[in-house]
């Protein structure tokens, strides 16, 4: 594999997480005023549930570089992130999860499957 590819996944890599901490701030609450309250909110709303798949969606590609990356509390909240790799490029999709189900986007059979290993786990 050429160093360009590897320069693209760490770079692709990098972009995930930077796009998981902002909308994981997005979604957590500001308005807490007791101690005990927020310590509750923060339990609530910290990630607790992880599902990692990684898969070959593409027959000219070789090994499993896609992948999709469900991060969910204790409300079956969060994000699922979803990232297919050809030859050509790398394309990223971020989905909210509101309750274990899409917040309006269309999600895929593989997609929603994720979702339900993550929350089972």
């Amino acid at each position: 594999m050429s160093s360009y590819y590897l320069i693209l996944i760490v770079l692709n890599t990098l972009w995930l997480c930077y796009l998981t901490i902002l909308l994981y701030k997005k979604n957590k609450s500001k308005n807490v005023n007791q101690q005990s309250l927020l310590n509750n909110e923060l339990l609530n709303k910290s990630i607790s549930k992880i599902k990692l798949i990684r898969f070959n969606p593409f027959d000219d590609v070789g090994s499993d570089q896609s992948f999709m990356l469900v991060l969910l509390d204790n409300n079956n909240s969060g994000i699922l992130i979803t990232s297919l790799h050809n030859r050509s490029s790398t394309r990223i999709y971020a989905k909210n999860i509101k309750n274990g189900q899409s917040d309006g986007t269309a999600l895929s059979k593989e997609e929603k499957s994720a979702i339900i290993e993550a929350i089972s786990n």
